[in-house]
């Protein structure tokens, strides 16, 4: 087994963990994005930054960007490399591949479409989807576009690894979305619809036909004009090419004889609808926020997002929106996260401090407790140390 092989096995088990068309302009960067537009005391900035540089001292991970949106203060900073191959520090600001947060942006997608009278979540597939591709998907008359946005449809996930060794081999040949769907389809069903629970990011590939389909325009332009401009997301597109423009986060991971693999100039073209998407903390939190306060989708279309399925168990997923409880910090967390390789988006909710964080992380160093200790930290000390 090769180097890369290797860390690319680890890190889609990572992956899972944390989530346990057209393109836009790309303007310069732009700062915090939170609901107060202050930045917070003194003490309170220090006490966050410390925290900050203290996890990438502890774990090793290169560098990180992050958010805090509390009610009265926003806080946006970074720490460490943006990139540990040139050395470049990490800024706020920067962009990131938010890998499978990308899923709550087509969720809402859908919403909006069902609010408009475009589709139902009750439709069955088959009234969706073209005649050649139902013929080919098992159940395709019975599950409903809700079992896919829940993953309980049955339909299994594509082979990561192999799509990304294959692109990292040959990075100008992008694999499309239509090779990670065939390959998910072949080998279903895993159950039939409804009986349980398998996140697969064929589900959300497949939503994003049937959003060709009920709105007349690509899933990406209808993300884009119906999402993206409306919040003021003006740092956040749909990644079409095998880089990302301007000052950014690289998605590195640590090889051997520490050294690093840079994974950030892939297609990702493959992941259409499940974790094709590129952004700012300060974007998400504008997103974030936007979604929560119904000025995208009613507060009804929404209390069923975040409502989980009893199948998910503990993972506590709804419908592109999780709901989880992180013991370390006695905290209920909603959001969801996104893992690509050394790339990792926390993209929380705090319900009890009204308050949202979004954190990204250029490597986990193959740890998900690295994760764990960088989130966990900002966690106790917004819930114990300060009083948004």
């Amino acid at each position: 087994m090769s180097d890369i092989q290797r860390i690319l096995i680890l890190l889609i088990v990572i992956a899972a963990i944390v989530t346990s068309g057209c393109t836009q302009p790309v303007p310069p960067p732009q700062q915090a994005g939170g609901k107060g537009p202050n930045p917070p005391p003194e003490e309170t900035r220090a006490a966050l930054q410390q925290v900050l540089d203290a996890g990438i001292h502890t774990t090793g991970i290169p560098g990180a960007v992050v958010e805090v949106a509390a009610p009265k203060w926003t806080w946006n900073s970074a720490a460490g490399n943006a990139s540990p191959i040139t050395g470049e520090k990490a800024q706020p600001g920067m962009r990131f591949l938010i890998a499978s947060t990308s899923k709550t942006f087509t969720s809402v997608a859908i919403q909006k479409l069902a609010e408009e009278k475009k589709l139902s979540l009750d439709d069955p597939i088959d009234r969706w989807l073209p005649a050649d591709l139902v013929q080919k998907i098992p159940n395709a008359r019975i599950i409903t576009v809700r079992q896919l946005l829940d993953h309980t449809s049955g339909i299994a996930d594509y082979n990561e690894i192999s799509i990304i060794l294959r692109e990292y081999q040959n990075p100008d040949i992008p694999a499309t979305y239509k090779d990670a769907m065939w390959q998910g389809i072949n080998e279903s069903p895993l159950y039939l619809p409804g009986t349980n629970y398998t996140y697969s990011n064929v589900n959300y590939i497949l939503l994003t036909l049937i959003i060709d389909n009920a709105s007349g325009v690509p899933y990406e332009d209808y993300v884009t004009r119906n999402i993206f401009v409306p919040v003021g997301m003006n740092d956040t597109f749909i990644m079409e090419t095998n880089h990302i423009p301007g000052p950014h986060m690289t998605a590195t991971q640590r090889g051997e004889n520490d050294t690093f693999v840079d994974f950030s100039n892939l297609y990702v073209q493959f992941d259409r609808g499940a974790g094709d998407i590129v952004s700012t903390t300060a974007d998400l939190n504008r997103f974030h926020r936007a979604l929560r306060e119904g000025k995208l989708i009613s507060k009804s279309s929404f209390a069923a997002m975040e409502k989980p399925t009893p199948q998910s168990r503990e993972q506590g997923y709804g419908l592109g929106y999780m709901t989880t409880f992180n013991a370390a910090a006695n905290l209920t967390l909603q959001g969801h996260g996104g893992g690509y390789p050394g790339s990792f988006t926390l993209w929380d909710y705090l319900p009890e401090q009204d308050t949202y964080v979004t954190l990204n992380l250029n490597s986990a160093d193959m740890s998900t407790e690295n994760l764990k200790t960088v989130r966990t930290a900002f966690l106790m000390y917004l819930k114990n140390g300060t009083s948004p």
